[in-house]
């Protein structure tokens, strides 16, 4: 028995080729605009997304900048110049892109100042006593461990991380300048200042170094497991917890990242002054906060890319470079990482609200 519906009428035999041939050049051509339509307007979605990030917009400050520099004053595009932009730089590329990870996470360090003091010191301590190179893995190694302690305190004993890094940056600064109470540690070994003095070809070798970390951190980041953990247990730790992330695990991870990270821009930066010295961290810190905020890090938010980061590091390396340039006075620099960190909230909030009104 034929379940067709009693009012359903068949087509004449000789129309039936022809109804079943159009709608196949119709559906093939509707396919036809269709794909060049998604990819079109897919490709304005990702213009637009891309226009309204914070990092596009620490971009384009970074240009503006420059190019006010290079018609202000001539000298701003030397290739003396650029290099010596290149090595303020480095140091402070690298401290605020291992504090990326933290705050991705959901947390925050205040103890990278004395990270970067201590590693400092026990680097240019020990240069005298064995290789220059295994002194700054002793460094780098003794700040990793710092980072492994603020993990634990954070993610297993659960202790609020701000009181936790403010006391632990307070013992490490302490102890900086308890051996360093008759001045900065001079290394006995000649080599202690290749790192940040030496160059590779044009670029100087500080800065080659700091490259490689950067690109380091954007692959844990990008490529790994664990990059993509870091921002779920930041996004929401319950849900990331629900999900199976072993949340505590992963801040574990973030803060000896952070440490890594610290002690290796410590080791930079008592190259580059050629002493170890106990000071040197806490200024540190807070340009490296200035530049994780203004390269459109979002505290608590798990919002943040490397690239955005290393935008803010050069946003602040290039205006300490043109108060030099200018011949102004050095204490506008802790000023101008002031008025940056007002301005990098600025820049967080005027993407969202020119998406809100595209929306």
């Amino acid at each position: 028995m034929s379940t067709k519906p009693k009012d359903a009428v068949s087509p004449p035999v000789e129309l039936r080729p022809a109804l079943d041939e159009a709608p196949a050049v119709d559906l093939a051509g509707r396919r036809d605009g269709g794909d060049t339509g998604d990819r079109a307007a897919r490709r304005g979605i990702r213009v637009a997304h891309l226009s309204a990030s914070p990092e596009f917009f620490a971009f384009v400050f970074l240009v503006v900048i420059c190019a006010v520099l290079t018609f202000s004053r001539s000298t701003f595009l030397t290739e003396y110049n650029l290099q010596n932009i290149g090595r303020q730089t480095a140091v402070l590329a690298v401290l605020a892109v291992g504090l990326l990870y933290v705050l991705l996470s959901g947390g925050i360090d205040l103890s990278v100042g004395g990270q970067v003091a201590l590693a400092g010191v026990v680097a240019a301590s020990l240069a005298g006593h064995m290789p220059v190179g295994w002194a700054f893995v002793a460094a780098v190694a003794c700040a990793t461990l710092i980072g492994v302690i603020n993990g634990l305190f954070v993610g297993v004993a659960g202790f609020s991380p701000i009181i936790v890094t403010l006391a632990v940056g307070q013992v490490l600064t302490g102890v900086a300048l308890v051996f360093t109470t008759s001045g900065p540690i001079q290394p006995s070994d000649s080599h202690y200042s290749d790192l940040a003095t030496a160059n590779l070809g044009a670029l100087p070798t500080i800065v080659v170094a700091a490259a490689a970390s950067v690109l380091v951190a954007h692959a844990i980041l990008s490529r790994t497991s664990l990059g993509r953990y870091i921002y779920s247990v930041g996004g929401n730790e319950t849900a990331a917890w629900l999900a199976g992330i072993p949340t505590a695990l992963v801040k574990i991870s973030s803060y000896t990242i952070c440490g890594a990270f610290a002690g290796f821009a410590g080791i930079l930066a008592s190259s580059r002054i050629g002493s170890g010295d106990a000071s040197v961290g806490p200024s540190q810190m807070l340009e490296a906060f200035a530049a994780v905020f203004l390269g459109g890090v979002g505290f608590g938010t798990a919002r943040g890319k490397v690239i955005g980061v290393v935008c803010g590091a050069l946003i602040l390396g290039v205006i300490s470079n043109g108060i030099d340039l200018f011949q102004l006075n050095s204490d506008w620099q802790y000023i101008v990482s002031g008025a940056m960190i007002l301005l990098a909230i600025a820049f967080q909030v005027l993407p969202a609200r020119l998406a809100a009104r595209r929306s």
